[in-house]
């Protein structure tokens, strides 16, 4: 059962009890006021969680066992993400927020396998990405970063979206990624003064890139196919 709750105040939350919660594995909280997430401890079966809205303590949510799928949503802040160790998470979901901490990272979690971060002001290092082996799709989305990370020891890698990441001094961390994955380049801009041009970071390392099926480059409405990179590439 899915269940959506728009918390205006604290009384919200009291819609829960019109529903069994042993039968609510889909839980969209649109949060636009203070509250507890201790509630949240009885929902034994929730598989997916959504929390749109600015949380001071995240805590409750590593008492969510049974839970797969997380999106957090937030203008606000977030100092830590180390409520998420005991989780068996699958897909993450982080969105919008800033923090407190100098370098914002996660806990490893053996079972992730779909990671979108988008927004999130303080993870600037995506090192720490390297360690999720079992990994398969990774969305990256407006974040400050200077350079991806080494995609050696993620062997289930299947797809990769980078979308406005403006910052990127290169895409030779590329050339590391799983034989299998697909690549997908977006980036959309008004009136803005681009420092690293990811058509030209492409073509540079293209010629490593070779064995992939799929390499995709959209610059405003200008869409790059595979092939078409190949008949620009200078070393082809």
């Amino acid at each position: 059962m899915t269940v959506d709750i728009e918390v205006n105040s604290a009384k919200d939350i009291d819609a829960l009890k019109t529903h069994n919660t042993d039968d609510i594995d889909t839980l969209n909280l649109y949060i636009y006021t203070s509250v507890s997430l201790k509630f949240i401890s009885k929902l034994k079966n929730l598989k997916s969680l959504l929390i749109a809205g600015s949380v001071k303590d995240y805590s409750p949510l590593s008492q969510c066992k049974s839970m797969t799928a997380l999106t957090i949503s937030t203008k606000g802040t977030v100092n830590t993400l180390d409520f998420l160790q005991e989780l068996s998470l699958e897909t993450l979901k982080l969105e919008g927020f800033t923090s407190k901490t100098e370098n914002l990272t996660f806990p490893v979690l053996p079972s992730l396998r779909n990671v979108e971060i988008s927004g999130v002001a303080k993870i600037n290092d995506l090192a720490f990405l390297e360690d999720f082996s079992a990994m398969e799709k990774l969305s990256l989305f407006e974040l400050s970063t200077r350079r991806l990370l080494n995609f050696s020891p993620l062997k289930q890698m299947r797809e990769l979206r980078l979308t406005n990441m403006f910052h990127l001094q290169g895409l030779s961390e590329l050339a590391t990624i799983n034989p299998s994955a697909k690549i997908y380049i977006r980036e959309f801009f008004i009136n803005r003064k681009i420092k690293n041009d990811k058509k030209e970071a492409l073509l540079k390392v293209l010629p490593e890139l070779k064995h992939l099926d799929t390499i995709e480059l959209s610059i405003n409405q200008e869409k790059f196919s595979k092939e078409d990179l190949l008949r620009l590439s200078p070393a082809t």
